[in-house]
């Protein structure tokens, strides 16, 4: 298969497991309202997954240094232990249909963050395409539907989503340091590993509450997210580069908004449209420019 067809079917093959994943997550926090235990609870399938691909694709993996684990260790509570732990909060207060396009905005947040860090160079791409993802955020989230419940829960939704994106986008740009100097698939291995550790006695607390259809959600969502999706993204990245990955990855939220509203029957008004497509047009504009 040519090189770019596999690494562009790569890359939209992560958005639909990332979108899956996302109504997965909300089944189960909805459930279990504990965001710390649900986070966990995606671990263990994604896990062995990741640790029966890592070694068939490389049977003698090389060690990690205690430098780089470091990074990978900082990134992981960053975005993972923090970042996916606001995420369970906005899925359970705020909905699929708002709370993942207002948290994909976290690549803008990664290309501040690098700006800020990294010293790299902040084009007018970034600043446009961050003013329309905020407006975007705006426009989805302003005047929720009456389904997703109570407007002040929505909101605290929605502000655990950005705060989620701003969570990724530092985990982001730390995993950029860390990724130079270790495999990605070893990177995916360790931080998934210290995620269940971190968040089992969250699972401990809540084990006496957790249902089958609960469990088969979380560790479903898990496998498609943190399992499948993650590895399609290295693939991606393997084959067409980041710029070109992230740029086929954005349409993300909007596979998202059509399984919200088909699987969870969440309502999708134009205004959640209009700002899922004000954070995808932002994000493309500042990987383009």
């Amino acid at each position: 298969m040519d090189p770019y067809i596999a690494g562009a079917t790569a890359a939209i093959l992560a958005s639909l497991n990332w979108s899956i994943a996302a109504v997965l997550y909300r089944r189960a926090v909805s459930s279990l309202r504990d965001p710390l235990a649900t986070s966990g609870f995606r671990v263990p399938l994604a896990l062995a997954f990741m640790v029966l691909l890592s070694f068939a694709l490389n049977p003698s993996p090389p060690l990690i240094t205690l430098e780089s684990l470091a990074w990978v260790l900082l990134a992981s509570t960053v975005g993972i232990v923090v970042g996916d732990a606001l995420y369970m909060v906005a899925l359970r207060d705020a909905g699929v249909s708002i709370g993942y396009p207002v948290g994909y905005v976290f690549p803008l947040y990664a290309s501040l963050f690098a700006v800020l860090l990294l010293g790299e160079s902040l084009t007018v791409g970034l600043v446009v395409g961050l003013a329309l993802a905020l407006s975007g955020i705006w426009l989805a989230s302003f005047k929720p539907p009456k389904g997703l419940g109570d407007r002040r829960r929505v909101l605290m939704g929605v502000v655990a989503a950005v705060l989620a994106g701003v969570s990724w986008g530092l985990a982001s740009v730390i995993f950029k340091v860390a990724v130079l100097k270790v495999d990605p698939s070893l990177v995916n291995l360790v931080k998934l590993l210290f995620l269940l550790c971190v968040m089992t006695p969250f699972m401990a607390r809540s084990r006496g509450l957790v249902t089958r259809s609960f469990l088969i959600y979380a560790l479903l969502g898990g496998l498609f997210g943190l399992g499948i999706g993650d590895w399609l993204l290295y693939v991606s990245l393997a084959f067409i580069g980041a710029a070109r990955a992230s740029t086929l990855t954005t349409s993300s939220p909007l596979i998202s908004l059509i399984l919200a509203s088909v699987l969870l029957k969440e309502e999708v008004t134009f205004r959640q449209v209009g700002g899922a497509l004000l954070i995808v047009a932002g994000i493309l504009l500042a990987i383009a420019f």
